[in-house]
């Protein structure tokens, strides 16, 4: 995609308030707000990561294995990639990915299993396959037994786009799409997790 296309663009100022947009969203989902710690994590001079944690995570963890609790016994992960541009003669930053995980914890072995993903992908090429869906917030539904045919087999790979027909509106800026994703973590909240902790 040519650099004039990018979608989601800020400057660096924006940016670097980043984090203070982010931990508000994550409200809803976090079980000790006071612990969630939201911050920049400087990569490179042309990636910035935001990444959400709470006091579960190691210390030293990639970006990708910052954990905060939500409910019994999951976990999330929450972080933006962002890449820096120039665009004319300005200096900006595009949305690459936005990813919220949620994680069981099988308390026997304490491993991690993926139950659901919230992805969106906003410059994901255009002719790329899916692509339509993958721009969009969308839901990867995960499944960890591979007897439950065709369930196992079709739900984890499939992109469940929340935002088909209005995809222009939601990815018109990163306030369009932070409005986006506060409102799909009340659905999730309110659909999967409120249910979710009357079982566990």
């Amino acid at each position: 995609m040519a650099t004039q296309d990018k979608r989601i663009l800020i400057d660096y100022k924006k940016l670097r308030n980043r984090h203070n947009v982010v931990k508000p969203l994550l409200k809803p989902l976090a079980l000790n707000y006071q612990r969630l710690d939201v911050s920049p994590i400087g990569r490179s001079s042309t990636e910035h990561i935001v990444a959400a944690k709470d006091n579960i995570s190691k210390p030293n963890a990639r970006y990708d294995e910052m954990r905060f609790r939500t409910i019994g016994e999951l976990r999330a992960m929450y972080y933006e990639r962002w890449y820096k541009i120039s665009q004319n003669r300005e200096e900006l930053f595009y949305l690459d990915r936005a990813y919220l995980h949620f994680y069981m914890i099988e308390p026997s072995i304490s491993e991690e299993k993926e139950f659901a993903l919230l992805h969106c992908d906003p410059n994901e090429p255009d002719n790329a396959a899916h692509a339509k869906y993958k721009q969009s917030l969308h839901l990867h539904i995960e499944c960890s037994d591979s007897s439950c045919y065709p369930h196992c087999h079709i739900w984890p790979h499939a992109h469940i786009a929340l935002n088909t027909g209005y995809l222009n509106h939601v990815l018109k800026d990163i306030d369009s799409l932070t409005q986006a994703v506060k409102e799909a973590i009340y659905m999730l909240k309110e659909e999967v997790l409120d249910p979710l902790s009357k079982h566990i």
